[in-house]
């Protein structure tokens, strides 16, 4: 049986690093509140209450300076010091107010980009098109405002991928996205959210060549992934897509490696001195 779920060995190689740099750049609040993973308690072995009381209290003690949530808006900033400048065609200028379809303009989602990038030393990008029947002309397109939408990605959400050589070009053929949807409960206030997976795949139709397609899985009631059925976009002239709409985004190229973050030495050297701060805090 397959498994959606699967995590690449190198997805599961770095987690542990971004998962790190997620709560020490989000501060104080979030690394205490993992407890033992950034801080050990004293005499692990002993769990009577007293012992319990005494690390919550060598826990709340402890200092956490948030110099690496800090250094990182820093340097989005000094990225963004000049602002950068974006050039659209009359077709794509809905870019320059709405790139993401959720309102984030071009400029916000660079700088979230680069956000990401500081943390993760990766971000993906992916194209959405409307299922629509293509447009004879400008006006039409227009009218339909079936405008491609560009998503920003986070390192963690992609969690499986793959590539293939075709026609001597490398191009991949499986990505898989974590994704969360929000359904809202029955008395109209109330809100979860729902885990589903989405996977973009390049398969070869009948006639042997290579297509874009996407399906997405969600849990069934048996607690299985189910997978819906599977779409075929095509672009604005109505043919398929002969690669996936997608790239990953690196600090120095856009390949599928993946290299250490360039914030993770300072964000051990953030949680060794948060450590002796505890042990310090405790002596005095």
């Amino acid at each position: 049986m397959s498994d959606v779920t699967f995590k690449h060995p190198e997805y599961v190689k770095n987690l542990p690093y971004w998962q790190k740099l997620d709560d020490v750049c989000e501060g104080e609040d979030a690394v205490k509140a993992k407890g033992e993973k950034y801080l050990p308690k004293p005499n692990a072995h002993d769990q009577s209450p007293a012992n319990k009381s005494a690390y919550e209290a060598y826990r709340t003690r402890a200092v956490f300076y948030e110099v690496t949530g800090t250094t990182l808006n820093s340097l989005v900033g000094a990225a963004f010091a000049t602002d950068p400048s974006f050039k659209f065609p009359p077709e794509l200028a809905h870019l320059e107010r709405n790139a993401n379809g959720a309102g984030l303009s071009a400029y916000q989602l660079a700088q979230n980009g680069i956000r990401h990038l500081l943390k993760h030393y990766r971000c993906a990008l992916y194209v959405d098109y409307p299922a629509v029947t293509p447009a004879r002309n400008l006006a039409e397109f227009k009218q339909q405002k079936a405008y491609p939408m560009i998503h920003l990605l986070n390192a963690i959400d992609v969690i499986n991928w793959d590539s293939m050589m075709i026609d001597n070009q490398k191009k991949l053929c499986l990505v898989v996205i974590r994704e969360f949807t929000s359904e809202r409960g029955a008395d109209g206030f109330s809100k979860s959210e729902v885990e589903q997976y989405r996977v973009l795949r390049l398969e070869p139709d009948n006639e042997g060549n290579f297509i874009y397609t996407v399906q997405v899985y969600t849990k069934g009631d048996k607690g299985t992934w189910k997978g819906e059925d599977k779409k075929y976009p095509t672009d604005n002239n109505g043919d398929f897509w002969s690669y996936i709409p997608f790239t990953f985004v690196g600090a120095i190229d856009n390949s599928e490696e993946i290299k250490k973050p360039p914030l993770l030495p300072l964000a051990n050297l953030n949680l060794a001195h948060y450590r002796d701060s505890a042990d310090f805090q405790e002596s005095v």
